[in-house]
């Protein structure tokens, strides 16, 4: 697996800049130990800052469903990786999956090139888009939940 750091944006000064790097199984109850983990993240990497119900639910809903993508559609274990950045809360799951583009991976429904599930689609409209970087050994899906207004 590789750095999350190199994720984009600066990250805040907050637990030393260490972001959240959770190694998950792939087998069922990694979606709940993501979610879990992640509220606590949120709860420790922003404890004076009220981020707002409305990201958290965001943030929440994203990593549920990239996590839940990557353990339906890539064999083996995955990581989720998770930062504070200026941005917003950068989201970044790697695994073991093919590192192609597929169509609407941008958050939009494609015309005639296919399907895409809901989930992605959610997904890039909650987020500053979806980005899939591909590695040696699978890919790394990267998206960024942005500051509430």
């Amino acid at each position: 697996m590789t750095d999350p750091n190199d994720a984009g944006g600066t990250p805040y000064a907050i637990e030393g800049g260490v972001p959240l790097m959770l190694p998950l199984d792939g087998a069922p109850g990694s979606v709940k130990a993501a979610h879990a983990a992640t509220r606590t993240f949120l709860d420790r990497a922003l404890p004076g800052r009220a981020i707002g119900r409305t990201m958290a639910v965001d943030a929440l809903l994203v990593v549920a469903e990239l996590v839940a993508n990557a353990c339906r559609h890539a064999p083996g274990p995955c990581r989720l990786s998770l930062r504070v950045s200026r941005q917003g809360i950068d989201v970044a799951v790697e695994d073991t999956g093919p590192g192609r583009l597929l169509p609407g991976m941008d958050g939009r429904r494609p015309d005639g090139a296919g399907r895409v599930g809901y989930g992605l689609m959610i997904v890039g409209r909650l987020t500053r888009g979806i980005r899939v970087e591909p590695r040696p050994h699978g890919k790394v899906v990267r998206a960024c939940v942005p500051w509430s207004a």
